[in-house]
């Protein structure tokens, strides 16, 4: 059942075109072009744009206008390419955002393909916004960048993501 899809991708595989260093010793070097590699700039964004996804889902689950406000998740990447180690390092004023932050950063699923500067055991931190509309967004944005990312240190890579 599985086996002709399998056979497909390995002839399309065989079929790609290929780079080839000069024989040497009797010996052919084939390099084949890593079809897989992601720019880190693509690669943020597309997380960015699957966290967004995830906060949306998790604010499903607690239907509370009133609960707006940002909070910060730190996390390392598992070797599956998954969030792991999760934890809130900075709380926001609301219980329910803090849940909705923790839950959208478990439910991302795996992050590969990974760009060159990433990789598994990596830490991460993000800025989860939940907001009720995009002027509120907007004007936590500010704030946040205003108050807490203006001296980021750069130590980690920081991502935004808002509902």
């Amino acid at each position: 059942m599985y086996a002709k899809p399998v056979m497909a991708a390995l002839c399309v595989c065989l079929a790609m075109p290929i780079a080839a260093d000069a024989k040497q010793g009797g010996q052919l070097t084939v390099v084949a072009p890593d079809k897989s590699a992601i720019s880190y700039e693509k690669w943020t964004d597309r997380t960015a744009s699957r966290l967004s996804r995830s906060i949306r889902q998790a604010t499903s689950l607690y239907r509370d206008a009133a609960s707006t406000g940002y909070s910060r998740v730190q996390f390392r990447l598992g070797e599956q390419g998954r969030p792991e180690n999760i934890s809130l390092a900075g709380s926001s004023t609301s219980r329910n955002v803090d849940r909705i932050s923790m839950r959208a950063i478990r439910s991302m699923g795996s992050l590969y393909p990974l760009p060159q500067e990433v990789r598994p055991g990596s830490k991460f931190e993000a800025w989860v916004i939940v907001a009720n509309d995009a002027r509120e967004r907007d004007t936590m944005l500010n704030s946040l960048r205003a108050e807490h990312l203006a001296d980021a240190s750069g130590e980690r890579p920081i991502l935004l993501a808002a509902r």
